[in-house]
């Protein structure tokens, strides 16, 4: 116990995580990891499936490998590869939900790791190339207009993700929305479906990360959990896998659908927790890049958007104004929902989210929060139908240029679209003045056109305000998490 716990302490040290991976990742991983998480690698038909114990060695170790899975890329690759790995912290993970046990430090170690770990899977993995799109595409889907609002309402329905994961092994087919009156296994002939490539066995190792399965234990996490570094972290997680333009984020989008993840997303923006609000904004700012989530987070989503616009001016109380980072991650939310869809800028004139945006480029001393509240106001006064429901409102094409002439400064940048990547182990402290997280901080090296964002490490930290346009944004890994205290 002494001993994992001193090696929890001293993997917060930057030059020697590689160290504990060369020389420890795999007796960590062996002989403490699996045996405490409950998986076996070849169980008996027989036997029972084990619960995890959260023994204080586990908790160290778990620690541990946290703090080293934020050390970059080939940290991400030595543990994704180590056998057993991801497989064990995945299954510890399923069982603190089925014993609804989720709140403990063990937990919230194992989902960082996880988070970490899918960082970037779109790009790592080995393989990924042969699941790139050309372009991000949404899952088709028939039917009149008036038919799809009434099953996507059905879809955004019901906010509990229950129910057992595990690894996929068939050829599955996600229907999404759930048609009322429709029986198990019955599906409208217009509800969107998605067909998932076939195996030949089941996935296993780093392929779970990104299997469409693990989103049901995300969202029991977010669901269940009332630990916030948790809550942030399962959230981060569904931010970098639906990242990326590949297969398994088309994929992987479609599921958080299907398994009603949109309202447990949504209802977590009220969080107090300022981290929990940034991450979960960011994610549904990946997910709203499937044309189908798009159209459900603009009309169930905008107001407690707009009511997160609003706290940046005015807290609910006093010292609880959200940070910089999470305001702009709103307003670039907001901006890409209303970006190509006319129906969800009607949204956010309905949530009297103009005069919010208006008020809050007027008087928010942030010129990276003034500039993207601008590029909101710009994209509603695009929409000539509803220029005229502006202008009965009092607005005017000068009020909307004059709030783009106050967002501009030095430190501006424009308002990215597309998706954020988020990664985090989480930190309650900042690190040299930088803050934690954060949609702008992406790899220089790694990232192309339309791709993702990511909190980084202090290593490969983009300046802050230089947010690409037109990318995906990933949450990486942050050095440095807190020590162990060793009993």
């Amino acid at each position: 116990m002494v001993l994992t716990g001193t090696l929890w302490n001293l993997s917060s040290y930057e030059p020697l995580k590689m160290v504990i991976i060369d020389h420890g990742l795999q007796t960590l991983t062996h002989e403490v990891i699996v045996p405490n998480s409950g998986w076996e690698p070849e169980p008996n038909e027989d036997s029972k499936p084990r619960d995890a114990e959260w023994t204080t060695v586990f908790k160290n170790t778990s620690g541990c490998l946290r703090n080293v899975s934020s050390d970059g890329a080939e940290a991400r690759r030595r543990l994704r590869e180590c056998e057993g790995l991801v497989d064990a912290l995945l299954h510890a993970l399923q069982s603190a939900v089925g014993r609804k046990d989720t709140d403990n430090k063990s937990v919230e170690n194992c989902v960082c790791i996880v988070r970490n770990l899918s960082y970037h899977v779109h790009k790592e993995v080995p393989g990924a190339e042969r699941y790139q799109e050309a372009e991000p595409r949404p899952p088709g889907g028939s039917g009149s207009a008036q038919r799809r609002s009434r099953e996507d309402a059905g879809c955004f329905g019901g906010k509990k993700a229950k129910g057992v994961w595990a690894a996929p092994g068939l050829h599955l087919t996600l229907h999404c929305p759930f048609v009322p009156g429709k029986r198990d296994g019955e599906t409208d002939q217009n509800s969107d479906t998605l067909d998932l490539p076939k195996r030949t066995e089941a996935a296993k190792g780093f392929e779970l990360l990104y299997q469409p399965e693990v989103v049901r234990l995300y969202l029991s996490l977010l669901t269940e959990s009332r630990n916030f570094n948790t809550l942030e972290a399962a959230a981060g997680a569904l931010q970098n896998l639906s990242a990326g333009n590949w297969v398994w984020a088309t994929y992987i989008r479609a599921a958080v659908r299907k398994e009603r993840g949109l309202p447990v997303l949504v209802e977590l923006l009220q969080s107090e927790t300022d981290k929990v609000v940034r991450a979960v904004a960011i994610a549904l700012r990946n997910l709203s890049l499937d044309r189908r989530n798009k159209d459900l987070i603009g009309s169930y989503a905008m107001a407690e958007l707009v009511r997160n616009v609003r706290s940046a001016q005015a807290p609910a109380r006093p010292g609880a104004r959200l940070e910089e980072d999470t305001v702009v991650a709103v307003l670039n939310t907001i901006h890409e929902i209303v970006s190509d869809s006319l129906d969800n800028a009607r949204s956010l004139l309905q949530a009297r989210g103009v005069p919010a945006l208006v008020a809050l480029g007027a008087s928010s001393q942030s010129v990276r929060e003034a500039k993207a509240a601008s590029h909101v106001l710009q994209t509603v006064w695009s929409y000539k139908e509803l220029r005229s429901a502006l202008q009965k409102d009092g607005w005017s094409k000068a009020r909307f240029q004059s709030a783009a002439a106050n967002a501009r400064g030095p430190k501006a940048a424009p308002s990215p679209g597309g998706l954020d990547d988020s990664t985090l182990p989480l930190v309650e402290k900042s690190l040299d003045g930088e803050k934690p997280g954060g949609r702008d901080m992406i790899p220089m090296e790694a990232l192309g056109p339309a791709d993702g964002y990511s909190t980084m490490d202090r290593r490969e930290r983009r300046p802050r305000g230089s947010d690409p346009a037109g990318e995906t944004s990933e949450k990486e890994p942050l050095k440095g998490l807190g020590l162990a205290v060793c009993s």
